[in-house]
């Protein structure tokens, strides 16, 4: 299953292409999300208010669970537009002593790696946040 390309980001919203129920792309439709969770073959909005997360405490384990066994070869975490968000190291560690490659960016270019990865056929999960 593809990984859905996100096809814009701006303060506060990220659209992505939609993914059918066949785990293919649907040709011209997207979804917005404030903050999203993607993988290969969908995609979700990201509730901080779930998972207690903030931006000094960071990416929580919450965040990631329900990424891990969803196919994805690398993990994409950003830290949002401004780098306010923290990503403790031991979440990296974690997710790499589990075999994913880990990319921690700002948004921005995290956007533009992710979407590289995933026009190289990669098979790419993350977490998206739009703000600060």
């Amino acid at each position: 299953m593809a990984s859905p390309k996100i096809m814009k980001m701006s303060w506060g919203s990220i659209s992505l292409e939609k993914i059918g129920e066949d785990g293919k792309p649907v040709s011209g439709e997207e979804v917005v999300y404030r903050d999203a969770k993607v993988w290969p073959g969908g995609s979700c909005g990201w509730d901080w208010n779930k998972t207690g997360t903030s931006h000094w405490s960071g990416i929580t384990r919450e965040d990631l669970e329900d990424l891990k066994d969803k196919g994805a070869e690398v993990v994409v975490l950003t830290r949002g537009q401004w780098a306010f968000l923290h990503v403790p190291p031991e979440i990296v560690k974690e997710l790499e002593a589990l075999n994913f490659k880990v990319i921690v960016e700002r948004s921005a270019p995290a956007m533009e790696t992710y979407n590289k990865l995933v026009t190289e056929g990669r098979r790419v999960a993350g977490l998206f946040h739009t703000t600060c």
